[in-house]
This record gives C-alpha cells, sequence and structure tokens, in this order.
C-alpha cells in the first residue's frame, strides 16, 4: 500500500489511490470460509479475554478474603500475628549500572533493570534479563547481588505506579531503579509474602514530587497481618499460586490464538493456502 504525506504529521491515503488498488479475491464461497474460519478465532480470542478478565476478579476476591484472615481455611484457627516488614526482611535498593558494563547476554549474574519486567517469561519469576555481569565486577561497582526468591519491584519513576512485584529465579543484580525485599524470618512462609505483596500498592508510599520514589524507611514500616502456623501461610499461597497458574495457562492459549489467527490471515488471505 502506497502512502502519501501532504504538509502535516500524518499520512493519508488519497481516495483517487484507494481506488486504484487491486485485490485479488476468490470466489464467493471461499471468502465465506475463510471469513468464518476468521471470526469463529476472533470469537474464542473475545471468549478467552473474558474468562481471563473472570479469574482474575475471583482471584483478587480470593486474595481480600485469604490474606486478610476475613477467611479462615477449614482447620485452621487462632489469631493472626502483626509484623512489620522491616522485621521480617530486609529491603535494599540496587546499585548504578554503567553503560560500559550494559549490553552482555552472557556472565554469572542477570542485571535487572525494571525494563526486563516486560520480558516474556518474567510475569511472576524473574528468569530472562537483558544484561548479565561477573561476580567479579560487583565490587568495582560497588553492588551486591540479591539472593534467589527475593521479591523485586521499581522504587523510582512512573513505573512505580504500574504495581509490578516479580520474584527472582537466582541469585541476581538490580540497577537502581529497583528495589528488592529478602526474607529472613524462618517461620514465614515466602510464597505468602510474596501474593501479600501483590495485593498492596505501594504506590500509596508515593510522594507528589516530580520525581515519585519510595525509600527503604518507608517500606520497613509497613504493617502486615499473617497466620501464626507457617502450614496455613503455605496452604493459602498455594491456593492463590494455583489460581495464578490457571490464569497464565489462559493467557498462553490467548496468545496462541492470536498467533495462530495472524498466520491463518497471513495464508488465506493471501491464496498461499486455498480452501476449496
Amino acid at each position: 500500500m502506497i502512502h502519501r504525506s501532504y504538509g502535516s504529521t500524518f499520512l493519508e491515503l488519497p481516495t483517487r489511490e484507494a481506488k486504484a488498488l487491486q485485490l485479488h479475491l476468490p470466489k464467493i464461497e471461499e471468502q465465506q470460509l475463510i471469513a468464518d474460519a476468521l471470526t469463529r478465532t476472533d470469537e474464542l480470542i473475545v471468549s478467552l479475554d473474558k474468562l481471563i478478565a473472570k479469574k482474575k476478579d475471583i482471584k483478587q476476591g480470593a486474595m481480600q478474603q485469604l490474606l486478610t484472615g476475613k477467611t479462615r481455611l477449614p482447620g485452621f484457627s487462632g489469631e493472626w500475628k502483626e509484623v512489620t516488614l522491616g522485621d521480617i526482611g530486609n529491603f535494599r535498593g540496587g546499585t548504578g549500572f554503567p553503560l560500559r558494563f550494559q549490553g552482555k547476554t552472557l556472565g554469572e549474574l542477570p542485571f535487572y533493570k525494571v525494563s526486563d519486567m516486560n520480558n516474556p517469561g518474567n510475569e511472576i519469576y524473574m528468569r530472562k534479563a537483558n544484561n548479565y555481569i561477573e561476580r567479579s565486577r560487583l565490587q568495582s561497582l560497588g553492588a551486591k547481588s540479591f539472593s534467589k526468591g527475593s521479591i523485586v519491584f521499581a522504587k523510582v519513576g512512573a513505573a512505580v505506579f504500574l504495581e509490578r512485584k516479580r520474584l527472582l529465579s537466582a541469585d541476581s543484580c538490580l540497577d537502581n531503579n529497583m528495589a528488592g525485599f529478602t526474607l529472613q524470618a524462618p517461620d514465614i512462609d515466602q510464597a505468602f509474602i510474596y501474593h501479600w505483596f501483590q495485593q498492596f500498592r505501594l504506590s500509596d508510599l508515593v510522594a507528589a514530587t516530580a520525581l515519585p520514589s519510595i525509600n527503604n524507611q518507608q517500606l520497613r514500616k509497613i504493617s502486615c497481618q499473617l497466620p501464626t502456623l507457617i502450614r496455613e501461610q503455605q496452604v493459602i499461597a498455594e491456593i492463590l499460586s494455583d489460581m495464578d497458574a490457571e490464569i497464565d495457562a489462559l493467557i498462553a492459549r490467548r496468545d496462541k490464538t492470536a498467533l495462530i489467527k495472524t498466520g491463518m490471515m497471513q495464508e488465506r488471505l493471501t491464496g498461499r493456502t486455498r480452501l476449496l
């Protein structure tokens, strides 16, 4: 398709050129079959989107009930305890990551930046980094690694308002726009705390400044209610993790269906693959 620009920042296709475009079509029967197949695929994608939204709402409701003690699981009773996150773990910010050290796709440690949260496969666990570094470089950067299982998130900039929290799948480094929480209490389940973090709005801690940010003192003072028995924490975390797995499977199915539709369009709408 030819686009022309006529004295503006918007590209447009003049009517006379649109009328001159040639379109190769199959017989009406084949057109109808192709349209029907694409429509059914669209309907499947829409139904999966609705189901994903429904499952997310169900999970949100479950979190509000289970992570606050409003609903107790069978076989568990007793009071919950209140702790501050600074009492059960350690918050630490990341380290400046000079450009001269960036760009290495192999190394001993992944060095995550906020943008890495967008990488496919990093929806829950941080598994794929765009940058890696050797342990021998850490001292010269004044950096320390974060241990596997730490909960990481953005602490500076607009990304704070996206409320993304992830778990490290291995020992890793973070740049200075991120922070990590490392659990240090043996009687508290790591997965429970991760799910608790999911429903806590870190952006509520942000001061109204030109550059949004969260500091460690604010994070340390966050109060959390949790079951006294670690087994109850674990069962709650297992229920929520199963819900996450179901949602992830639906998202994967939806994305696969969208790719199939793209392939169908490329094959069927160009005549590469014929139905009749």
